[in-house]
């Protein structure tokens, strides 16, 4: 499997599939509809000239998408609005996700990389959102730097990224088995801090993008 490169997955925008589906057809760019509004391409497609990405579409993979199949549950409830803290947002993909299913919900976003953060601020500023609280946060140390207790926390850890070797399967070349027993102690470090900030009642969610049981259910 690490020979054969996979799809390039985007995430249609609430409002914007007519207009995606009408302009990826229009430039003769053949692709395929998944559930829940995500278009299968192939992965050498240079959409970035023919759809505004972040505003009309997000570049996601499949299975990051999914993780709204044990969102949508949780947040989609009934009751007061709901707090969010994207822990490890990276650029902050799953941020946007949530927030373009559930518009009514407090979202926190923190990472350990202040350059990355400026990134997911244009991001989101594409996207149309801007009531969030941002902050800088290294949880392998600590979680002071976040404040409030929240409904959902979500932990998209860092890993081996085993799982997506058939991105970069150069990684197998590189790749130290001592990895495994490193990152599973810093995902351990980084779940101690986060959950100090779960609500009574409230949902953790744990991912990674590895095969590992050491990242995963260990």
């Amino acid at each position: 499997s690490f020979l054969i490169q996979p799809k390039l997955f985007i995430r249609i925008r609430p409002g914007y599939k007519k207009e995606v589906t009408a302009q990826l057809k229009g430039a003769s760019i053949v692709f395929e509809e998944l559930p829940a509004g995500c278009i299968a391409l192939k992965n050498n497609q240079k959409i970035d000239a023919v759809i505004e990405l972040d505003k009309q579409a997000v570049v996601q993979d499949y299975n990051s998408q999914r993780t709204l199949d044990l969102l949508g549950p949780i947040l989609g409830a009934g009751g007061s609005k709901k707090s969010v803290w994207d822990a490890c947002a990276g650029s902050g993909g799953k941020s946007m996700l949530v927030f373009d299913q559930f518009r009514d919900v407090a979202i926190t976003v923190s990472d350990s990389r202040k350059s990355i953060l400026e990134n997911l601020k244009l991001r989101f500023e594409k996207a149309g959102l801007s009531d969030y609280v941002l902050a800088v946060a290294d949880l392998e140390k600590s979680s002071d730097d976040v404040s409030g207790d929240f409904d959902v926390i979500i932990t998209d850890v860092p890993c081996t990224g085993s799982g997506t070797w058939t991105r970069t399967p150069e990684q197998l070349r590189f790749f130290n088995r001592r990895d495994i027993k490193k990152f599973g102690m810093l995902q351990r470090k980084i779940v101690g801090n986060a959950v100090k900030h779960l609500k009574d009642k409230g949902h953790l969610l744990y991912i990674t993008c590895s095969v590992f049981k050491r990242e995963n259910e260990e």
